[in-house]
């Protein structure tokens, strides 16, 4: 029977998401990496056969035992899942820790590769950028940040880092003069501030002192 706690639906897409970490295996849902990677490949099976798109993510992707990860997500990409996701769900990783996973993974699997970050330890955007330079395909963004306890990376941060390596294909592919109208949309829907410090779109004035050149 498909657990309908590991299954999610959106439209023509659907995301299976179990935690792989020691912690969740012990203190969440109490099931070892043999049941995961069974019941993955039922449910898989299950979507797959009804033509819908499906993604495969590890929850706590970094406190997982990396044998244990490579050998779900070899296992998965197999069976012809179309991405597979790697979630900071806690906000720990390091930029070369995500670097390093990710490296490692794409030399395991074929399909698509889509990240999650957290931002508790604040490098939810330099961890997002080192998972492209390795090979990642898709990262998770929300405006302004906005997630769970510190939020995840904010689209205009990941923007404004990627604009740097390459001005031009970001300009050509994203409609960056609306940034500024979304992330006000969204902070007057949530009833949230915008950032002084905001990326991209906040006009900022400096007061330094006068023996300091003024910019």
């Amino acid at each position: 029977m498909v657990s309908a706690s590991l299954i999610a639906f959106s439209n023509s897409s659907s995301d299976v998401v179990i935690g792989t970490s020691s912690y969740l295996m012990e203190h969440s849902h109490g099931k070892d990496m043999t049941y995961i990677t069974n019941t993955a490949i039922e449910v898989i099976n299950f979507v797959k056969s009804h033509n819908i798109e499906i993604r495969f993510s590890s929850e706590d992707s970094f406190r997982s035992n990396l044998v244990d990860l490579l050998s779900i997500y070899s296992t998965v990409d197999k069976i012809g899942v179309n991405r597979v996701g790697i979630a900071d769900t806690v906000g720990c990783a390091t930029p070369r820790q995500v670097y390093d996973l990710i490296r490692t993974l794409r030399g395991v699997v074929s399909c698509d590769i889509e990240t999650h970050f957290h931002n508790d330890t604040g490098c939810a955007i330099a961890n997002a950028y080192c998972a492209l330079e390795a090979g990642a395909t898709h990262i998770d963004t929300s405006v302004l940040g906005i997630g769970e306890r510190n939020g995840i990376t904010p689209l205009g941060g990941l923007m404004a880092r990627m604009i740097v390596a390459d001005r031009e294909y970001v300009m050509g592919k994203y409609k960056l003069h609306k940034l500024k109208d979304i992330e006000e949309l969204v902070a007057e829907a949530v009833e949230v501030n915008i950032p002084f410090n905001n990326y991209i779109t906040v006009r900022i004035i400096h007061f330094i002192p006068s023996s300091m050149s003024c910019h």
